[in-house]
């Protein structure tokens, strides 16, 4: 007697109710389960059966005030945040530099003189954490944040910086984008642990952004179109090139593994923006996905889902759909206004997690 076939469909419905952290595991069965769980009908579907929050953290200076704001904006204009903020940490200028956004978990530097303080908190349930300060005096470049292990609970935080004397030349400063030292926190151990430092070619530069987290991962991209890639489990280094050799603007994630946008115009002389994206993980080797087209916004700096795309420039944020070719305005600058944004995907459960935790347990 033959086993019953399950159809894509039950399987979908099946996994919906599922949270995301045992859905990574189902995305292995085979090609169309892992695609269509990368939808956005599903992935707002699995949300609502599991009691999770997706949305954007905007940050945003006011430049006469010397201050700093931060907002959530719950990514369907139709629902509530839910109380998501950040008033529960200490008082003060809070900046946040890095966030887990599968995870919920974000880290933010609090600027109160005369000295920072490094948090590590989670919005939805209200904990947050104060780290020990980096043991290397300098100036922040760069955060990364990743979140290894559940069960118990850990996370690595990766930083480059620089010290006044790298950027020191001939007594003028100089904004240094080749040498960076480089210092890794463990929540395990508690500690930070200083690292070789990170030098990239004379002809090439970092481009300063906030690192794209896949499996392990943290992703830059150069001047040169160079990723720089950071493994956080062996804590080394490793480079490669993007597809070829025209410039690309910027990497993100699409579908649990590492894009690359290119920007160019079509023969019908349209700005399209072409996403390519490495074949797996562990591999150099990219292939060609879609051709997006521009809708006047500057850069997709984000894919909350396989066929939604975050379009942002200095003064508004947009989510696109590609296959209904509409767009939802998610945040923008109020006219006369002198303030730029910064912009954290970020996606929740509401439960707790133990910050406190250590364990050399296993990792994800």
């Amino acid at each position: 007697m033959s086993s019953p076939v399950i159809n894509q469909d039950m399987i979908q419905e099946i996994l919906s109710y599922l949270p995301a952290s045992k859905i990574g595991k189902f995305r292995l069965l085979n090609k169309e389960c892992n695609k269509r769980s990368y939808e956005s009908w599903f992935i707002n579907l699995n949300l609502l059966r599991t009691n999770r929050i997706s949305g954007y953290f905007i940050q945003h200076y006011i430049v006469k005030g010397h201050e700093l704001r931060t907002s959530f904006v719950h990514e369907r204009s139709d629902l509530q945040n839910n109380g998501v903020s950040i008033d529960f940490l200490p008082p003060g200028m809070i900046k946040i530099e890095a966030c887990d956004a599968s995870h919920g978990i974000l880290l933010c530097v609090k600027y109160t003189k005369p000295s920072r303080g490094y948090i590590v908190f989670k919005p939805t349930t209200k904990q947050y954490q104060v780290i020990p300060k980096p043991e290397v005096k300098g100036w922040d470049m760069s955060l990364g944040l990743a979140v290894i292990g559940l069960n118990p609970f850990r996370y690595k935080i990766q930083r480059l910086s620089q010290s006044r004397r790298m950027c020191m030349s001939r007594g003028i400063y100089h904004l240094n984008h080749r040498t960076f030292m480089c210092e890794v926190f463990d929540s395990d151990s508690f500690t930070w642990k200083r690292l070789e430092n990170l030098r990239l070619p004379k002809t090439d530069r970092l481009n300063f952004s906030n690192p794209i987290q896949v499996s392990g991962f943290l992703h830059w991209i150069s001047r040169n179109n160079n990723v720089i890639r950071f493994c956080l489990k062996t804590e080394t280094w490793s480079f490669f090139h993007t597809p070829n050799s025209d410039v690309f603007s910027g990497l993100v994630r699409y579908e649990g593994k590492v894009g690359a946008i290119r920007q160019w115009t079509n023969k019908d002389q349209e700005d399209v923006h072409e996403l390519w994206v490495l074949k797996s993980s562990f591999e150099k080797s990219w292939v060609k996905v879609k051709d997006i087209k521009s809708i006047g916004v500057d850069l997709i700096t984000w894919t909350p889902s396989n066929d939604v795309v975050l379009f942002r420039s200095s003064d508004r944020g947009c989510l696109y759909n590609i296959n209904a070719e509409k767009l939802n305005l998610v945040y923008a600058k109020k006219e006369g206004s002198d303030c730029s944004f910064v912009c954290f995907p970020f996606c929740s459960d509401y439960e707790r997690v133990d910050l406190n935790g250590r364990s050399n347990g296993p990792t994800l």
